[in-house]
């Protein structure tokens, strides 16, 4: 018997009632038992909600009485860098919105797109975006730590043969220190 499949925890940080009820019913019309929604209206209460853990997604407006613009998302962004966060933007707020997704939003949607299936569809996607950055990210960090192990050196070179990466075994070979990586990225490799 399988256990049932229990809603995705959704945070929505948004200081205006009828927009925090538009956006509600959007999610449950497009999304069915598949959300719940916390809603609050000040940033305070949000990063509160986020302690607790359990969220799944924030969408965050970026205009809140407590907190306002890239400072309510760089907050928010701090306090869990680790859940993806979807900017709701107004047209007028619209390079603000990608200014945030350029810090580390997933993405942000525009008044017009906040139906029972862009909503849903764009929450769904920001989560499975931010679970496969991760699996990545931990994937990227073992081959490192493999690399570094290894007793053999090893250089990386892009498609023109410019340095990327090199090893501590590569680094005593060539001289070139790992750690300030201008000094090895982008040489060409050395005829030996």
């Amino acid at each position: 018997m399988t256990s049932p499949i229990l809603p995705l925890k959704i945070l929505l940080v948004e200081n205006d009632p009828a927009a925090a009820t538009e956006i509600r019913a959007a999610l449950i019309a497009g999304g069915g038992d598949s959300f719940e929604v916390e809603w609050v209206q000040r940033l305070s209460d949000g990063l509160e909600c986020l302690s607790k853990k359990g969220i799944a997604a924030v969408l965050l407006e970026l205009s809140l009485p407590d907190s306002e613009g890239m400072e309510a998302f760089d907050k928010l962004f701090t306090a869990a860098p680790d859940v993806p966060i979807l900017i709701l933007g107004g047209n007028a707020s619209e390079a603000l919105a990608k200014e945030a997704v350029g810090r580390g939003a997933q993405d942000y949607l525009l008044p017009g797109h906040l139906d029972s299936y862009s909503l849903p569809r764009a929450l769904r996607n920001a989560i499975e975006r931010k679970a496969v950055e991760d699996a990545l990210y931990v994937e990227k960090e073992r081959a490192l730590v493999t690399l570094n192990s290894i007793g053999d050196a090893v250089l990386c070179t892009d498609i023109s043969g410019k340095i990327t990466y090199l090893n501590l075994v590569a680094e005593s070979m060539t001289g070139w220190p790992r750690r300030s990586y201008w000094q090895a990225t982008g040489r060409s490799l050395p005829n030996y």
